[in-house]
């Protein structure tokens, strides 16, 4: 799933999570892939009015960085962030349901 110049995927163990950044003439992906076994806790705040929604997780032993250089349209937060619009909430809702399920504590 992509939104706000980032991407989601999981594949039944692992979440990755992609952002844009602009580093150089055509920018640059930076990507965070992590077990299910290292999620701790998944928060999830759906969109308001004017505020993007955003599923965070909890991840033992990774980085709580923020990345500084997004590209335009991008979000200030951390790997462990995945911010969305109001458009891709039902998606966001069915994911944090297969990544619960996937972690035994759905």
């Amino acid at each position: 799933m992509h939104a706000r110049r980032r991407s989601i995927r999981f594949s039944g163990r692992e979440v990755t999570i992609s952002a844009a950044l602009k580093d150089g003439l055509f920018g640059n992906d930076r990507k965070h892939t992590f077990n299910v076994s290292r999620i701790k806790d998944i928060s999830n705040s759906e969109p308001g009015f004017s505020r993007p929604g955003r599923l965070t997780f909890t991840v033992e032993g990774a980085s709580t960085e923020v990345v500084e250089n997004p590209a335009s349209g991008g979000d200030r937060v951390d790997m462990n962030t995945f911010c969305y619009n109001s458009l891709d909430t039902g998606q966001v809702r069915k994911l944090v349901a297969e990544i619960k399920k996937a972690m035994g504590t759905s």
